[in-house]
């Protein structure tokens, strides 16, 4: 199922009291004690979680020792389309680019691109639209379609694996504890799977046994799928005619099964 992330956040918001919400408030540093300072003084939870993304201010106060996120190569854009036809969700590989799209439940189409590039690369959806122009169809139609503000670009990182993901009262999760690369379509399904293992976790066992247990039931398996993702996106962005030319061929010639056999460990979870 694919849902608009920001139909996601509508609908978890929905859901807490509105006096619970502090926006825009700036977190500065996360003790384990459960203080966080931010930009109005500091506050003292008896569990703090942190949820901050790759550049994660929790993981760095936590373990600030430990090595930060790491550009893999290659930067990605994202965009949604206005409705029209396509074959289903597709992904095309050329030599260090690809681009995916899968359709939504309203009809428009997700869109993702990636490339090799140096970190910090900036292309608009005009170049974008020039790269893949000779591309098959529905490619130059979808990026055709796309309006500027649409499209959003983010260099891909991967986090080296954490020896925790708890310290004290604090728990980190999603990017913040294990940011992957998005071959499997995984990273935002891995936080949401960790959000419902915590809170189950220390709605049952109590805050401090419920840390160690999330620790204990989440580290193993999102740490495989950050290595699975890893892998599963590699051979894309080969540039080598030799090696591209290999894989195209050898490719095809595998069967369906394997593909479904390396995904199940990803898309199977029970809590």
């Amino acid at each position: 199922m694919t849902v608009h992330r920001a139909a996601l956040v509508d609908l978890l918001r929905a859901a807490v009291p509105p006096e619970a919400l502090r926006p825009g408030i700036d977190v500065q540093h996360v003790q384990p004690d459960g203080t966080v300072h931010h930009g109005g003084g500091a506050s003292t939870a008896d569990l703090v979680v942190g949820a901050d993304g790759v550049h994660s201010v929790t993981r760095r106060s936590l373990w600030p020792h430990l090595p930060g996120p790491r550009y893999v190569g290659y930067t990605t854009w994202r965009l949604i389309a206005p409705p029209q036809p396509v074959e289903g969700s597709v992904e095309t590989w050329g030599r260090g680019e690809r681009f995916g799209h899968v359709p939504m439940p309203d009809g428009r189409i997700y869109c993702y691109v990636m490339a090799n590039a140096p970190a910090d690369s900036h292309v608009g959806l005009d170049e974008l639209r020039e790269r893949f122009a000779r591309w098959r169809q529905p490619i130059p139609a979808l990026l055709g379609s796309a309006h500027e503000e649409a499209v959003l670009q983010h260099d891909t990182h991967e986090l080296p694996m954490l020896p925790t993901y708890v310290s004290g009262n604090v728990a980190v999760l999603g990017d913040a504890a294990h940011a992957m690369t998005p071959n499997l379509g995984q990273g935002a399904c891995q936080a949401l799977e960790d959000a419902v293992t915590l809170a189950h976790a220390v709605d049952t066992l109590g805050v401090c046994a419920g840390l160690e247990a999330y620790d204990r039931d989440r580290r193993p398996r999102t740490q495989l799928i950050v290595r699975r993702s890893r892998q599963a996106g590699a051979a894309a962005h080969w540039i080598s005619t030799p090696m591209t030319t290999l894989r195209d061929a050898v490719l095809p010639l595998l069967p369906n099964m394997l593909f479904a056999r390396s995904l199940t460990p990803a898309y199977t979870w029970t809590i």
